[in-house]
């Protein structure tokens, strides 16, 4: 069927290789590898085509409509499309005893929740590793908290851009997967220790800046001759004062496409099922 199909890929990222985190540069036995080019190869060697710095403005039967970073319109024909909309929270309404309305005052105007991250504006050369939220409490209620992709990051990871015509183009900060799972441990760990100690519980703490991460993409199937891409990064937040201009640790942050990552995939499929379903044991099991 792949050879029967043209794919295209159309992306908010300024180049492939961003992921929204700014991008990464892989260390390896031959030096530093940069995510741009372990991802172009990828695409080359798959075929796929794409289309960078793009704002999707609407969809209609049969045709994509988008703008580049230039400010130029496009559009693109499809058989059969696939759209990921923008992270939003759920828009929810916050009153406080009174009645008052302090939506604003609970939730940044993406509906995510604000927490303790430090939300004052800043340029991209200004951005710090602790400008990332630790506790995930509120700013409002110290018995709310918003963990995973409910929280409102301060800022993005990759640079900001806005197209001559005043539209952003960047890709969100990636908060799924495994920081979900951890962020969420650390509040469920603080949530406990608030209901057995009271407000002398111990708060748990688990800043993106501070965590690494790992992701696993399937990039082809079978048990001899699958594949799949396996990249890690640490710290997921990009920490300059630390690590220099990479942001990271190179020892830590690294990719490799292979069979051998396609069997781990399979793995963890199982493993999480597992888990999910609180079988014995479940808790050895990492995020």
């Amino acid at each position: 069927m792949r050879d029967k199909a043209e794919v295209i890929y159309i992306t908010n990222e300024s180049s492939l290789g961003d992921f929204g985190m700014d991008g990464m540069n892989f260390g390896s036995k031959d030096g530093v590898v940069p995510s741009q080019m372990f991802t172009e190869s990828l695409f080359q060697e798959r075929g796929v085509k794409a289309i960078l710095a793009a704002h999707v403005e609407r969809v209609d039967p049969g045709v994509v409509h988008y703008e580049l970073l230039d400010g130029t319109k496009g559009e693109q024909s499809f058989d059969f499309a696939m759209l990921l909309p923008p992270f939003r929270g759920v828009d929810l309404k916050a009153f406080d005893a009174e009645g008052t309305d302090i939506t604003d005052e609970v939730f940044a105007p993406s509906g995510f929740m604000k927490v303790d991250a430090d939300y004052s504006p800043k340029p991209y050369e200004q951005w710090e590793a602790s400008d990332w939220p630790k506790t995930y409490q509120s700013v409002k209620y110290d018995n709310v908290w918003a963990a995973g992709i409910a929280f409102a990051p301060p800022h993005q990871m990759s640079r900001p851009q806005q197209s001559p015509n005043g539209t952003m183009i960047a890709p969100a900060p990636p908060r799924t997967g495994m920081p979900s799972g951890v962020i969420g441990r650390a509040v469920a760990k603080t949530i406990a220790e608030r209901i057995k100690h009271g407000g002398a519980g111990k708060v748990h703490t688990a800043s993106m800046a501070e965590m690494g991460a790992a992701c696993i993409a399937s990039a082809g199937t079978g048990w001899r001759d699958g594949k799949a891409a396996a990249m890690t990064v640490f710290p997921i937040i990009p920490d300059k004062q630390k690590y220099g201009q990479s942001g990271r640790d190179t020892k830590e942050t690294y990719g490799e496409i292979g069979l051998s990552a396609h069997w781990m995939k399979v793995m963890l499929h199982h493993l999480f099922i597992y888990k999910a379903k609180a079988r014995p044991f479940w808790y050895l099991i990492p995020e």
